[in-house]
């Protein structure tokens, strides 16, 4: 039986390999932010929309994009929301446009929290300094690239990154492909392109 699983058909498939390989780092992420968190009374999605809302502009900050990002239900972010409202981390802003509208904000309680459950993202981290700069680019174009596969098979929802932006083009030299942002009218190292700009909007195609 041909099954990612098997361990016989693993041995002989690259693409197999590569899957296992990422569901065990995806089963490191699960332990780290379970750790991290569960001293908090604190579940893995209400820690990603705190550290979330510290880090996002506001117009970003409302139950719709959180759903989004997360690639959750508006109803399970709801819950999640109720629930830190309840425990006094965040609080709602209504829209001076729109009073139907609101946005999410930290309270000085959540604020403190999430500078002390965000550090789970630096254990991670820790563990690619024996990789090479060029070894590292090279994964992380290849990242780029599955997320976006991701998206278009409708496996997660789409992602601000830049392959996928109308400002991104790619131009080609000396038998060499350059990235440029028209938007910055800068050229861009793979090191800087980005998984998630504020900027961005998305093209009609992908690069």
């Amino acid at each position: 039986m041909k099954s990612i699983f098997n361990h016989k058909y693993q041995h002989s498939d690259i693409d197999a390999k590569l899957v296992l390989a990422l569901e065990r780092i995806s089963h490191v992420f699960r332990v780290l932010l379970w750790e991290q968190t569960k001293k908090y009374n604190l579940s893995p999605i209400q820690t990603q929309i705190l550290i979330y809302i510290f880090h996002q502009p506001e117009f970003d900050r409302n139950i719709t994009t959180l759903a989004q990002r997360l690639n959750i239900t508006k109803a399970t972010v709801s819950d999640a929301v109720k629930s830190l409202e309840q425990k006094k981390l965040i609080s709602k802003k209504t829209d001076k446009e729109d009073s139907r509208y609101f946005y999410l904000n930290l309270t000085q309680k959540g604020k403190e929290l999430v500078k002390k459950i965000e550090s789970w993202g630096d254990k991670v981290k820790d563990n690619f300094k024996d990789i090479s700069e060029p070894d590292k680019t090279h994964l992380y174009e290849n990242l780029l690239r599955l997320l976006i596969s991701f998206e278009e098979s409708g496996i997660i929802n789409k992602n601000r990154i830049c392959f996928t932006c109308r400002h991104f083009e790619v131009k080609k030299k000396n038998n060499s492909k350059l990235y440029f942002c028209q938007l910055l009218n800068l050229p861009l190292k793979t090191n800087e392109l980005r998984v998630d700009c504020p900027e961005h909007e998305f093209a009609n195609t992908t690069v």
